[in-house]
């Protein structure tokens, strides 16, 4: 069997696209033999599988807002002929997974044992396709620990699963990569010494796989509110606040000091109100911009802590987002002088929940309002309430807040700043950073993120970047694999897609796997974990003791399937049998904090610890011990207003 596959244009992220359909399609069938051309247009050839980007196929293109922005795949092959082609290079990518997918090739995980391919190519087969995005945001942001190759391995997976953005935060993320090279938390597994100047060397390697495949690239986010005053901030550590005089007159003053809040820069507000304070941040933006064209956007937040603004007299005068709002249209007037068009993205989290009141955003296309619900709860999706219902805001009472948790409540003051900005928007939320640690069959988790991605338009917003950690596969990559399903179709049926998920990674015993994953996630009533329930709860002791016993008798399905299947198919029911190992320490620890008996939770946590961390090495590329701790750590001083014995150095 023989194939003429031509690629239309030079672009790089063409150019990989097209080797990477030949690729594929040759180790489907190792005895393919491909003609390989490239030509400067289409023509109609229709001995020929035209991949790439031609005017003469824009006619064919699903209709877009911006096609540079936004993606849109067109696919008619038959037999091995046809077209392959995108609202821009990216979109090709992604047209070309698309098509191997209705091959049967799927990518079940990130990284190489989550590829499936089918046995042989279909002697006849015919794929059209004309569809277009739902949202044009679909972005992973890095949290977590992580190694270059974790991280390599997701932006791999984003355009195979039509995902189109990667979001890099700091300047150098070097905290994220500490965690995981000196496995500060893990005693089972040696660490490494990293410094700074290597993780700027991994980021340079990671940006030119970001910028191979063409995604959307976001940068920064924290640190604006320390570097451009001289001081570090590589993450969440405290310092020693030894700073100068000249320094600290432009930090907050809280409670009658300024200092660093908690020793943490990263946490530390600003005072405002101080012109020197908004020109030297909106000058470090510029530079920034200047020395890094790459960036499509860059994120300007302020500080990561809440409570902690300003009560200097001056800074009384205005709400924090009316200064940041001015800090923004600074930031503008020296991009659009410099000639700079690089995306500014702007955020409403914790303290700037609350809308501006005095000033506007002068130049809304320079922005993307990015809507961050960081206190909200996961138990109901954006869409599970009466948008008729009027719900009250809390009044702005500087340094008192209530955050809210319900989605109701959180949307409400997503609507306040919607009536004084019309522009460009994403949800910026935490599915996969700590909460799916409460639903450890990831399955009721992969509905809510299924259904919160289906629906934001309904709020008003286009797309997702999802604040997550990168090794979060294990039980299954359901829950990324129905963040990418939402945000492409947002008509998608979830518990379709889910069955064609399992059907994917475990093969005819697939349907089995599914019905116990979405059982434990039932068992474990993660809203328990979440604080809805009290510290008590005798419903949720009954069904604790049911995990141990329940995955004991699925444990031959999967012992089976092991033995019987081959291949990343059998990585899949492997990963569920090291899973399985969590649970019964993990049940065992519940029992204990619903019983209210808090010692004994804190001695049980420790065996549950034990057992993720002598785990992690045999599963890294899907599970992470640090901040499976982390999201524990949060349960217990969200319930219980206590921690563990141990802590995390």
């Amino acid at each position: 069997m023989h194939l003429d596959i031509a690629r239309v244009g030079s672009n790089q992220t063409i150019r990989f696209a097209y080797s990477e359909l030949c690729r594929y399609l040759q180790l489907i069938n190792p005895d393919l033999l491909i003609k390989e051309c490239v030509l400067p247009e289409y023509v109609d050839d229709k001995a020929k599988l035209w991949v790439g980007i031609s005017r003469e196929l824009d006619a064919l293109l699903p209709k877009v807002e911006k096609r540079e922005l936004d993606d849109g795949i067109y696919i008619a092959v038959k037999n091995g002929t046809g077209v392959i082609t995108g609202t821009n290079p990216r979109s090709v990518l992604i047209a070309v997974y698309r098509f191997l997918k209705e091959l049967g090739v799927s990518w079940v995980r990130p990284g190489a044992d989550g590829e499936m391919l089918p046995d042989a190519l279909p002697e006849e087969y015919c794929v059209e396709i004309c569809e277009a995005a739902s949202y044009r945001h679909r972005a992973v942001c890095i949290e977590g620990a992580v190694s270059c190759d974790h991280v390599k391995n997701i932006i791999d997976w984003i355009p195979k699963a039509s995902m189109n953005g990667y979001y890099i935060q700091f300047r150098v993320p070097y905290t994220f990569f500490e965690r995981w090279y000196r496995h500060i938390d893990n005693p089972y597994i040696e660490g490494e010494d990293v410094s700074y100047e290597d993780i700027a060397g991994i980021m340079q390697r990671l940006e030119e796989e970001i910028s191979l495949r063409g995604l959307m690239y976001h940068t920064v986010g924290h640190g604006w509110t320390c570097e451009p005053f001289g001081i570090r901030g590589l993450g969440w550590d405290k310092v020693e606040d030894d700073l100068p005089g000249s320094i600290r007159e432009k930090l907050a003053l809280v409670n009658g000091k300024r200092e660093l809040w908690g020793g943490v820069p990263l946490n530390t507000s600003l005072c405002y109100s101080n012109s020197e304070v908004r020109e030297l941040m909106s000058n470090a933006v510029l530079e920034y911009c200047r020395e890094n064209p790459q960036a499509d956007y860059v994120h300007v937040w302020l500080a990561d802590g809440s409570n902690n603004n300003c009560e200097c007299e001056k800074c009384k005068e205005k709400m924090p987002s009316d200064y940041y709002v001015m800090i923004l249209n600074e930031i503008d007037r020296k991009l659009t002088d410099a000639g700079i068009d690089t995306k500014i993205v702007f955020l409403m989290y914790l303290d700037l929940l609350w809308v501006f009141e005095e000033t506007e955003i002068k130049n809304p296309d320079r922005f993307l309002m990015m809507f961050a619900p960081i206190t909200r709860s996961y138990t109901k999706c954006f869409t599970e309430f009466d948008e008729n219902e009027k719900v009250e805001r809390a009044p702005y009472v500087r340094n008192k807040l209530q955050l809210p948790a319900r989605v109701e409540e959180n949307v409400a003051y997503l609507r306040s700043w919607q009536e004084k900005f019309v522009g460009d928007s994403v949800d910026f939320d935490y599915h996969l950073m700590w909460d799916h640690v409460y639903d450890p069959g990831y399955y009721k988790c992969a509905e809510i993120l299924h259904k919160d991605a289906c629906g934001l338009d309904k709020i008003g917003l286009n797309g997702l970047i999802s604040c997550q950690l990168q090794r979060v596969s294990l039980p299954t990559g359901l829950p990324m694999e129905m963040m990418a399903s939402g945000l492409w179709n947002k008509n998608g049926v979830f518990q379709t897609e889910a069955k064609r998920y399992f059907a994917d990674a475990f093969g005819d015993d697939g349907e089995r796997a599914r019905e116990y994953l979405s059982v434990l996630s039932e068992l474990f009533m993660p809203q328990f974990m979440r604080g809805e329930m009290g510290t008590k709860s005798e419903e949720a002791v009954q069904s604790y003791r049911k995990i141990d016993g329940y995955v004991k008798s699925f444990l031959p399905v999967i012992e089976e399937n092991i033995a019987k299947t081959c291949g990343n198919m059998r990585r899949s029911w492997e990963y569920l049998l090291a899973h399985s190992k969590l649970l019964a320490p993990y049940a065992d620890m519940l029992i204990s904090a619903a019983s209210g008996e808090v010692d004994e939770m804190l001695e049980r946590v420790n065996v549950l610890f034990d057992c993720a961390r002598r785990m992690e090495w045999d599963v890294h590329n899907v599970f992470e011990s640090y901040e499976f701790a982390v999201s524990i750590y949060r349960f217990f001083g969200r319930v219980f207003n206590v921690g563990p014995d141990e802590t995390l150095p």
